[in-house]
């Protein structure tokens, strides 16, 4: 894709609840709306997003009716559909039982593709090896927010065609917001996806991506153009796109969008979709002023918001370490203990606590 013209039109459908046939009627309607390509013939692939296998009520995964829409959407079009996706602890075998997302595979017929198996390269990163075998990417994102991105959605969603632990790599071999936030876009190009169906009915506000409060939205976008729909679904929750450093980089580097301005929204404006008193992550000004280069890390890092443990929700279950590349985190007399110098900032340990006993806040340090 780079820096070729693409649509940019975004199309939003109202779906208020998870019901089928509601969705079916808004996927349809979207991916016309909004100049999907003719997927007859065509080796589709699914990805949804499953940072961790929930239960859909959770909103931390993208929402299993609206994966069946867009399954049986795709099949009634004359495509073979295939899904994958490969959470933060990626383990071989991973089959989504209980998001919800697995059953569904299993009932219409879509094959789970494991990413673990025999990973490609392409442009510098370790891909499934699906990637090699379909004709078409389709991203299935839940709006969201984030921690270290501020916000996820579309693109943010590919990183999970990344198998296993080496997204974890990725974050200590980026390790600030802006890098990290540049990369995932070249993860984006390098993949090359044909479209994206968000679910919006209910997405999570606060702590995300997992950690946060589900939040009732009551659409369903869909686009094209992955950047462009991100603009669009962060204003939906209020936020500058600017703001987000991965939705900025795009856009002062000509990538899918030159001027958020060129964005079409079909099937309502910004303004009537917009959530009332959506609790965002809170923007680091500071942060931007800080980071400037490399030698200016450790002021970043005494500045910049850091994982916070309560001893007293953590279950030991060591999920945080297994995913800490930057070996930040220990065992000490029973509780986990970061070494401030070593920490990121990548916040994955917050990503993955099942028990939400890691917060994001600032500490002050003397």
């Amino acid at each position: 894709m780079g820096k070729a013209e693409l649509s940019t039109v975004v199309s939003v459908r109202k779906v208020q609840k998870y019901y089928s046939g509601d969705i079916l009627k808004a996927v349809e309607e979207i991916y016309v709306a909004a100049g999907g390509p003719d997927p007859k013939g065509k080796k589709v692939l699914l990805k949804p997003n499953i940072l961790a296998d929930l239960a859909p009520e959770r909103a931390v995964t993208t929402h299993p009716e609206v994966f069946r829409a867009c399954a049986q959407y795709f099949q009634s079009r004359g495509a073979t559909v295939l899904a994958g996706d490969s959470p933060a602890l990626h383990t071989s075998g991973f089959k989504a039982k209980i998001c919800g997302i697995g059953p569904v595979c299993e009932e219409l017929g879509v094959k789970w593709i494991d990413f673990t198996e025999d990973p490609i390269h392409r442009k510098g990163f370790k891909f499934a090896r699906i990637l090699d075998e379909v004709d078409m990417v389709i991203s299935l994102p839940k709006l969201k927010t984030h921690e270290l991105a501020y916000f996820t959605g579309a693109t943010k969603n590919l990183f999970g065609l990344i198998p296993g632990l080496s997204k974890a790599l990725l974050h200590a071999k980026y390790p600030n917001r802006n890098a990290f936030s540049a990369m995932i876009v070249d993860v984006m190009e390098a993949i090359k996806p044909t479209f994206a169906i968000m679910d919006a009915i209910i997405g999570m506000e606060g702590a995300g991506p997992q950690n946060g409060q589900p939040k009732h939205i009551g659409l369903i976008l869909g686009s094209c153009n992955l950047i462009a729909l991100d603009i669009v679904a962060s204003q939906i929750a209020g936020y500058n796109p600017m703001d987000i450093p991965m939705l900025s980089h795009a856009v002062k580097n000509g990538i899918q969008v030159k001027d958020i301005n060129d964005i079409i929204v079909e099937g309502g404006s910004i303004k009537k979709f917009k959530v009332k008193n959506f609790k965002r992550i809170p923007i680091d000004r500071r942060y931007n002023l800080i980071y400037m280069g490399v030698r200016y890390e450790r002021m970043r890092r005494r500045f910049d918001r850091r994982p916070i443990f309560d001893h007293d929700k953590c279950i030991l279950c060591e999920k945080c370490i297994q995913i800490c590349k930057a070996e930040a985190l220990e065992i000490k007399d029973g509780k986990i203990h970061i070494h401030d110098p070593n920490c990121i900032r990548c916040y994955c340990c917050h990503e993955v606590c099942p028990v939400n006993a890691i917060e994001i806040k600032r500490k002050v340090f003397g």
